[in-house]
């Protein structure tokens, strides 16, 4: 009687412990299915090519497809090389090329959203007004122009607010990218999205 009792505690304890691992892993694998399909969404595919390489900061040229829209973004690619970048190599609230030597050049073969505005389809000098508060994108007509120093603010097209955010790596070299709803720009330990849609 006494050894029937045993085994019967024995065989309990047993399929208590079976539940209990049972139960843990169900849990550790029950990932929400919403999660798993935004997790797994593709990014859009880019190229990024040296047009200039003997440059100290290097031309390059980034292309890819957002949205249905090709996209162009050609620019200067400067290192961060130790030094202090954010409001001091490149200080707050004044107009920015947006990379190094001529301004970067913005290119859509379509008319697309940026942000809330609308911007046709064409090339653009693309220069940036950089702040603590956040970031102004600014789409010019005049595509090809050295730096900013004959910047004309009369011919903006669109302006479009953004805010940027820091990430963990640094980014020695400024580059540009495609998102999944934006061009990104990073540098340094900035990420920059400039939102774009096509309409």
């Amino acid at each position: 009687m006494r050894h029937s009792i045993i085994a019967q505690v024995i065989i309990l304890v047993f399929l208590i412990s079976a539940c209990n691992s049972t139960s843990k892993d169900v849990t550790t694998d029950a990932t929400p299915p919403q999660q798993f399909v935004a997790s797994a969404a593709p990014l859009p595919e880019f190229t990024t090519t040296v047009v200039e390489a003997e440059l100290a900061s290097p031309r390059k040229e980034m292309s890819g497809i957002l949205d249905g829209v090709e996209i162009t973004v050609n620019y200067g690619s400067p290192s961060v090389k130790g030094r202090s970048i954010w409001d001091s190599l490149v200080p707050y609230g004044e107009v920015w090329r947006t990379g190094a030597n001529e301004a970067t050049r913005f290119t859509v073969n379509k008319d697309v959203k940026v942000g809330n505005a609308q911007l046709p389809a064409g090339t653009y000098g693309l220069f940036t007004i950089p702040s603590a508060e956040g970031w102004q994108i600014i789409f010019n007509r005049e595509a090809d122009q050295w730096g900013a120093y004959e910047y004309d603010e009369n011919q903006d097209v669109i302006r479009v607010n953004t805010q940027p955010s820091t990430t963990a790596d640094t980014s020695e070299t400024l580059e540009f990218s495609l998102g999944r709803n934006a061009v990104i720009m990073e540098w340094e330990t900035l990420r920059l999205p400039i939102p774009v849609a096509g309409t």
